[in-house]
C-alpha cells in the first residue's frame, strides 16, 4: 500500500512539476509581441485551469507525503524511513 501510494505522489509530483514550467511559460510569453493579437479570454481561461490542476496536484504531492508518513507512523510505530529525512523525497 505504501508503494502505491508513493507512486501516486510521484505521479502528483511530476504534474505539479510541469504546471509550473507551463504556468512560467505563459505569463512570460505575455510579455511578446505575438500576444497582442491572441483572444485574452481564451488565454486566461486556459491558464486558470493550468493553475487550478496546480493547486491541485501540489496539494496531492505535499498532503500524500503527511498521510503516508501517519500511516506509517501508525503501523510501525516511527515515520516513513525515506519521507522523514526529505521534504521532496518520493
Amino acid at each position: 500500500m505504501f508503494g502505491l501510494l508513493r507512486f501516486i505522489r510521484g505521479v502528483c509530483g511530476f504534474v505539479f512539476a510541469i504546471q509550473i514550467i507551463h504556468v512560467i511559460e505563459a505569463v512570460t510569453w505575455l510579455s511578446k509581441p505575438e500576444a497582442v493579437g491572441v483572444d485574452m479570454g481564451k488565454f486566461f481561461a486556459l491558464l486558470l485551469v493550468k493553475a487550478i490542476f496546480l493547486a491541485m496536484a501540489g496539494f496531492l504531492f505535499f498532503g500524500l507525503r503527511g498521510f503516508i508518513n501517519r500511516l506509517h507512523t501508525k503501523k510501525h510505530g516511527t515515520p516513513h524511513p525515506a519521507l522523514a529525512e526529505k521534504k521532496w523525497a518520493l
